[in-house]
């Protein structure tokens, strides 16, 4: 089915546009229209979205196109549209955009996702189902401990390594994130139940731990000796939580704890968190990792195929 632009407005932008790269040259394949058809097909959702005009369009509406985009059917053959072509779409939407500017048809740029196509594999992202899972076979306060924190708060391998128990707020339930990716400090919220399994393994067995040894020791996940768990050590107690399961599907898996990181981004997306929350959540830097991490695993209806024209 063909859709056609009504709306007089982005008729003209699209006109304008249609001029703008003719002039400029740009290469354009067998068609002649490739940068066209972008535009054309961006205005047309716009449209079929209930945005009027293109002064409308922010950042969030450019994430909702972009998520459109990783899940559209190819016009011809079978699957998703393929990496190179989704990137070519946000780069004429850039284009588009430096037109738009220029002509003074929008006062301000709006941020257009960029795509890398690094995406973690959905195997290696677990269901609410088999984290709850996970925790049932946990054989102690310290493993459900770190279950917690690598999934219930989203840290990184690196983040779970350098917390120190200070950086457990019990009574405000907020985890502090000292020194993140690019040294950056967040604060994290713990759920009651996260916030159960790490206060009961800081006063039970983390304190067992320490007994005849170094007592000032800081660090929240210690080992036997009594010393901060390496990142490494940290991912082998996961493998070995996953171990005590006897789930064959799950150990064939290279699940690490940065899968975690991932499963609860895709979960917090999958309930509809907000993109600005799940970003501060994980301390992000880009929106557009966030995406990454979280948009583009979300499970979503399928989208219909259609061809545009003006």
């Amino acid at each position: 089915m063909k859709k056609i632009i009504q709306n007089s407005i982005y008729k003209n932008v699209y006109n304008h546009f249609d001029s703008y790269v003719r002039v400029k040259g740009f290469k354009q394949g067998k068609n002649k229209t490739m940068y066209q058809s972008v535009v054309l097909e961006f205005l047309v959702w716009l449209e079929e979205s209930g945005i009027v005009s293109i002064e409308k369009v922010t950042g969030k509406e450019m994430i909702t196109y972009y998520e459109y985009l990783i899940t559209r059917p190819k016009q011809r053959g079978e699957g998703t549209l393929a990496d190179k072509t989704i990137k070519f779409h946000l780069f004429v939407l850039g284009v588009f955009m430096l037109n738009l500017l220029e002509s003074q048809t929008i006062k301000r740029s709006f941020y257009i996702p960029s795509h890398s196509g690094s995406v973690q594999t959905p195997r290696n992202i677990l269901s609410i189902d088999e984290v709850k899972m996970l925790y049932d076979y946990c054989e102690s306060l310290q493993e459900k401990a770190l279950l917690s924190i690598a999934y219930g708060c989203g840290l990184r391998r690196s983040e779970i390594e350098m917390l120190d128990t200070k950086d457990i707020q019990l009574t405000s339930g907020m985890l502090i994130v000292r020194k993140g990716k690019n040294a950056k400090r967040r604060e994290v919220p713990m759920s009651d139940s996260v916030l159960k399994h790490i206060k009961n393994y800081i006063i039970e067995e983390r304190y067992q731990k320490l007994q005849g040894k170094n007592q000032l020791e800081e660090s929240l996940f210690v080992n036997t000796r009594g010393k901060r768990m390496s990142g490494e050590s940290l991912n082998d107690l996961l493998k070995k939580i996953i171990e005590q399961s006897n789930n064959y599907e799950l150990i064939k898996r290279d699940i690490t704890l940065h899968c975690l990181r991932h499963s609860i981004a895709n979960h917090l997306a999958e309930n509809n968190a907000g993109f600005e929350f799940i970003k501060r959540f994980l301390g992000h830097a880009e929106l557009n990792t966030t995406y990454i991490y979280a948009i583009k695993n979300k499970k979503r209806k399928s989208i219909l195929n259609f061809k545009t024209t003006v």
